[in-house]
């Protein structure tokens, strides 16, 4: 049997983790996932085929293995182990568990010796605050997180009271919105058929967030019609191509599975194609505050600016709320907006 932490896969040029093979009697090559504490979990198809990959994703994407708690009952160790293995939890998607872990794996390192029952108001103002003296938008994610641990420390038993109902949250600014003179000066930068060309019209046309977009695959694609669940919401969307994705998509890099792989093809991570943007923004000269995320507003701008309905940009966002439809779109040009509202008027009217 070969059995390698990482196999290089020949046919399709791309290297993933925790894949291994063997042989069979029949001399049939069998590959599976074997991730520590999980059952290994076969692999169909050609090594980059749309299956396989399917798979594969569907494997490493599977709850992290939870390790028995190291503290005694009742302290927040406990509790944090306890939690992993509710259902509560593991309802979460993929993408949810692993920011839970971020939060409840540094409270358990930091606090995991302490006892659930100990926590006062005051104490856990102040976990907030200490995150909030350098990363605010943490800070809320943490106290947003430790609402729900302790509201489930409740419902064990471990508590009577949620100490995390009243604390403040920090106040955020939004992400910029980019204006069409920011877009058309990335556009100039980076022709059609280059990577980043291809990243940018994605996020744009799409209106979808970097996470989706990262997991874009070409079989996602049919009949001029873009079909993706969002990783965030798990609302199922159907987009239409528009003609600037169409001709960024055919002159666009096509190695590998997914749209926007690295320069071999390979699949790459959320963080590392929001680090691509970024560092193509600024190879184009455009400010720090053009990210990525704010595409995805500037496409929601555009269709409020043209007259389209709150349901109709929700229909592209994914948006289930009409206040973030709202907030998403603040940055539509007030004067276009009123000009496009009085046009509605006849003459004599």
């Amino acid at each position: 049997m070969m059995c390698k932490a990482r196999l290089a896969i020949a046919m399709s040029k791309i290297s993933l983790p925790y894949i291994h093979q063997y042989r069979d009697r029949h001399g049939r090559v069998r590959r599976y996932v074997r991730r520590p504490g999980l059952p290994q979990a076969p692999l169909p198809g050609a090594p980059g085929s749309p299956e396989f990959m399917a798979a594969y994703q569907a494997a490493v994407s599977r709850g992290v293995p939870v390790r028995p708690s190291k503290h005694g009952s009742g302290t927040f160790g406990a509790l944090v182990t306890e939690y992993y293995r509710s259902p509560e939890f593991s309802n979460l998607k993929p993408s949810s568990q692993r920011v839970y872990r971020l939060v409840l794996g540094r409270l358990a390192e930091n606090h995991g010796h302490r006892l659930v029952r100990d926590l006062q108001p005051n104490k856990a103002r102040l976990i907030v605050q200490a995150v909030g003296a350098s990363r605010p938008g943490m800070a809320n994610l943490t106290a947003s997180v430790l609402k729900r641990l302790m509201a489930f420390a409740i419902k064990i038993g471990l508590r009577n009271d949620n100490p995390l109902i009243g604390v403040d949250r920090y106040r955020l600014g939004s992400h910029h919105t980019w204006t069409d003179a920011e877009i058309a000066t990335f556009e100039n930068h980076w022709r059609l058929g280059t990577r980043e060309r291809l990243a940018f019209a994605l996020l744009l046309y799409t209106g979808q967030r970097v996470g989706d977009i990262a997991n874009l695959k070409r079989s996602d694609v049919s009949g001029g019609i873009i079909r993706l669940v969002q990783q965030k919401t798990g609302a199922p969307l159907t987009i239409p191509i528009h003609p600037a994705l169409e001709r960024a998509m055919r002159a666009g890099p096509a190695k590998g599975v997914y749209f926007v792989g690295d320069k071999d093809g390979r699949p790459i991570a959320s963080a590392s194609l929001t680090r691509l943007m970024k560092r193509a923004a600024a190879a184009a000269g455009l400010p720090s505050h053009c990210k990525p995320h704010g595409l995805r507003k500037a496409i929601l701008r555009r269709l409020a600016e043209r007259g389209a309905s709150a349901k109709q940009i929700a229909a592209v966002s994914g948006h289930r709320s009409l206040n973030e439809i709202e907030r998403y779109t603040r940055a539509a040009d007030q004067a276009t907006m009123s000009k496009a509202a009085l046009g509605l008027l006849s003459d004599e009217e």
